[in-house]
């Protein structure tokens, strides 16, 4: 019986990804095609799911910014940690917090200690919910045991595809609604995308933060992830209204990702507060200057200290 249910559930995983190659291939065949938006603005798709929400307004909002000073250049996480707190514990926030009822909510939240178990056990999983698990790891993902979630390992498969906004349009086609933000700018011999996801994926729940670079100039809108050499470290928390849903990071990543299984939870009830803990002082600046030309769309805000941008998306 059990092999009978795993085998009826390996059907419909690889039918579903039948389906999402093919409505994929319609979508480039129909497609009138688009040029490319300048540096920070967000991508228009000219096939958008009913549910998925590509953000694409924008609604000014004030943000008093710190003034700090430059941060050494460094190479290893720890530093970047370190020099984040250091900041942090010398400047005061000039900036507007926003409330709840139970009083003020911290105005951002920047994970230094989001370590995952990394044992694959799947401990606390049983019957069907063990054998999805199963299947997932098989996809190439890996289970945290402490927090309950599947995320994805630097070196996946995923990382041979790039990524373009094709995928983003067959989402809804496989069960996958959520909102998603992309900040593009130039930098180096590149141009970048820094890529913000949250909400339902199938049976799951989460959100992913990814890093993608193409040739700067490169009318494609294909963008390859980025190599080893030039992974960011990150890290983000997730919130299902003020409770702490999950952590991840900080660590140097391309996909940085984390979900629940069978949580059904809406992408406008998760709250995500992403950290980039930038390298040098030209990049966090080409970063930042994406935000801002984005024009601090609606529910978006963030707080740069040095090289840390803190990016808070409700």
């Amino acid at each position: 019986m059990a092999s009978r249910k795993k085998q009826t559930i390996i059907i419909s995983v690889v039918g579903a990804v039948i389906t999402v190659a093919l409505a994929a291939a319609l979508f480039f065949l129909l497609s009138p095609g688009k040029q490319e938006k300048e540096s920070g603005e967000v991508d228009e798709i000219t096939f958008a799911p009913p549910v998925t929400k590509i953000y694409d307004t924008t609604e000014n909002q004030s943000l008093s910014m710190l003034t700090v000073p430059e941060t050494t250049t460094v190479s290893e996480e720890e530093s970047f940690i370190e020099n984040f707190l250091a900041e942090a514990n010398t400047f005061t926030q000039t900036i507007d917090v926003p409330t709840t009822q139970q009083g003020e909510k911290v105005f951002f939240n920047v994970v230094t200690n989001g370590t995952v178990s990394d044992d694959n056990s799947l401990e606390g999983l049983t019957g069907n919910a063990k054998t999805i698990g199963e299947i997932i790891l098989a996809a190439g993902f890996r289970y945290d045991k402490n927090q309950g979630i599947f995320y994805s390992e630097s070196q996946s498969w995923q990382r041979n595809w790039g990524f373009t906004p094709l995928y983003d349009a067959g989402a809804a086609l496989v069960g996958m609604y959520y909102d998603t933000m992309r900040l593009k700018f130039t930098y180096g011999d590149y141009d970048w995308m820094f890529q913000l996801w949250k909400g339902r994926y199938g049976i799951t729940t989460g959100g992913e933060i990814g890093v993608y670079y193409k040739p700067k100039g490169s009318d494609s809108s294909l963008y390859n992830c980025v190599p080893d050499s030039e992974t960011v470290t990150m890290s983000f928390a997730l919130y299902k209204g003020d409770e702490l849903y999950m952590t991840r990071g900080p660590e140097p990543h391309w996909w940085l990702t984390g979900f629940k299984l069978f949580d059904m939870i809406a992408p406008k009830d998760l709250t995500m507060h992403a950290t980039f803990f930038m390298d040098n002082s030209e990049m966090a600046d080409a970063l930042e200057e994406s935000l801002i030309d984005l024009g601090f769309i609606k529910n978006v805000n963030y707080q740069r200290l040095g090289l840390t941008m803190t990016i808070i998306w409700k």
